[in-house]
C-alpha cells in the first residue's frame, strides 16, 4: 500500500531548506507530496487548487522529477528546473537533496528517505501511456475501494470533488464530458456523477454548461467577439449546441443578451464550490468570496435589505452600479433573499445603466 506524508508535519523547515538550496545552487527546486502539499519558494501550499495555481511544470526536457521514497513507497517528487544548468550538475545535487529530506522529513516520519534518479522524458512518456492503457482498470479499482468505504470515509469525497472542480475550471474552454473528467480524476463516471450531485446539489453536466454560459456572458458583455468565436472559446465546437444551452440558461439568444447588457463594464464570476452551504444566500456567498480575495465589499440598506454598492474599487455613482445574476439570469429580488441550494454560478456586473436594485 502506498503512503503519503501526514498532514500534521510542520513543513516550514523543509521548505526553508529547499529555498536555501535553490539560492545556492541556482536550480529552482520545489517539493510535492501525495498529501497534496507543495513546497515552493519558501512557501507551503495545501490543497489541489493552491497547488495548481502555484505549480507550473515546464516541458519534460527542462524539468527533472526526483521520486521521493519512504518505507519502500513513493511519497512525492522533488522538482528541479534545470534551465541553463548542466545535466551532470543537477544529478550531483541528488545527494544534497537526500540530505535535506532526511534531516527534516525523515526525522518527522521516523524513517529513511531515499531520492531516486530523476525520471527521464521517456519515463514520463511511458507513464502517460500506462495511465491511458489502464484507466478502465484504475477506475474500477478506485470505484471498488470507495464503494466499500462509502459510509465511513466521508473525508475523501470532498477531496475528490475539489479535484473535479479544479479540472473543470482549468479545462472549461475545451470539450468536457463526464467520461473525460472521470478518467482524469480516476473515478468511475457513475460514482463521479453521484458524489457531485450529493455534495454540490447540481448535476455535473448542468454545472459544466452553466460555467460555459457564464464565461460566454462575460465575453458577450465585454468583447466584440463573434458568437462563433465565443462558442469555441467556451469549448463548444458546434454553434447550434452553444446557442441551445445559452438560450436555455439565459432565456435569450447570444446577440440579444449582448444588446441587453451593452452598458456592462466589469464582470466578476463566482463558480459553485464546496464552500457554498445549503442555506447560504447570494449575498452570503458573495460577501465571503470577495472578502477572501481582500476586495472591498460595501453595502447600504434599502427597504430593510442589504444592497451591494461597492465591490473592489467600483462603487455606485449616479446611474452606475452593481447588479447580479444567478445561473445566468437576473432576479428581481434582493441578493440576501435568494438561497443558492442548487445553483451553479453567480455573476456580479458593474453597469452604467442600473435599471433596478
Amino acid at each position: 500500500m502506498s503512503i503519503s506524508t501526514p498532514t500534521t508535519i510542520d513543513y516550514s523547515e523543509l521548505s526553508d531548506s529547499f529555498q536555501l538550496f535553490s539560492k545556492i545552487s541556482q536550480i529552482s527546486t520545489s517539493f510535492y507530496d501525495f498529501s497534496d502539499t507543495l513546497l515552493k519558494d519558501g512557501k507551503v501550499f495545501h490543497g489541489l487548487n493552491d497547488i495548481q495555481h502555484n505549480l507550473v511544470l515546464k516541458d519534460s526536457g527542462i524539468t527533472l522529477l526526483f521520486p521521493v521514497i519512504a518505507n519502500d513507497n513513493i511519497i512525492g517528487f522533488v522538482i528541479c528546473d534545470d534551465t541553463g544548468v548542466s545535466q551532470e550538475r543537477v544529478n550531483l545535487s541528488k545527494t544534497y537533496i537526500a540530505s535535506i529530506a532526511n534531516d527534516t522529513l525523515g526525522k518527522a516520519l521516523n524513517t529513511s528517505i531515499e531520492i531516486l534518479n530523476p525520471l527521464t522524458a521517456q519515463n514520463m512518456s511511458q507513464m502517460r501511456k500506462f495511465v491511458l492503457l489502464f484507466k478502465p482498470t484504475l477506475n474500477q479499482i478506485d470505484h471498488g475501494a470507495t464503494a466499500k468505504t462509502e459510509n465511513v470515509d466521508i473525508s475523501r469525497k470532498p477531496s475528490s470533488i475539489d479535484d473535479i472542480l479544479a479540472y473543470v475550471q482549468n479545462n472549461i474552454r475545451k470539450p468536457i464530458s463526464l467520461e473525460s473528467v472521470s478518467q482524469n480524476v480516476f473515478l468511475s463516471p457513475s460514482y463521479l456523477s453521484r458524489i457531485f450531485k450529493k455534495y454540490l446539489h447540481v448535476n455535473f453536466i448542468d454545472y459544466v454548461n452553466y460555467q460555459r454560459v457564464a464565461i460566454a456572458c462575460k465575453y458577450l458583455m465585454l468583447t466584440d467577439n463573434k458568437v462563433s468565436v465565443i462558442s469555441r472559446q467556451v469549448g463548444c465546437s458546434q454553434n447550434s449546441y452553444f446557442s441551445k444551452i445559452f438560450k436555455k440558461a439565459t432565456g435569450m439568444s447570444p446577440l440579444a443578451y449582448r444588446r441587453t447588457h451593452a452598458a456592462v463594464q466589469k464582470v466578476l464570476t463566482i463558480p459553485r464550490d464546496l464552500t457554498w452551504h445549503d442555506q447560504d444566500t447570494i449575498y452570503d456567498i458573495s460577501r465571503r468570496y470577495f472578502q477572501n480575495l481582500t476586495y472591498d465589499f460595501s453595502i447600504q440598506t434599502v427597504d430593510g435589505y442589504p444592497y451591494v454598492n461597492q465591490i473592489g474599487t467600483l462603487t455606485d455613482s449616479g446611474s452606475r452600479g452593481w447588479l447580479y445574476s444567478v445561473d445566468c439570469q437576473q432576479p428581481t429580488s434582493p441578493s440576501s433573499t435568494i438561497v443558492t441550494a442548487d445553483n451553479a454560478v453567480i455573476q456580479w456586473f458593474y453597469t452604467s445603466q442600473v435599471m433596478s436594485h
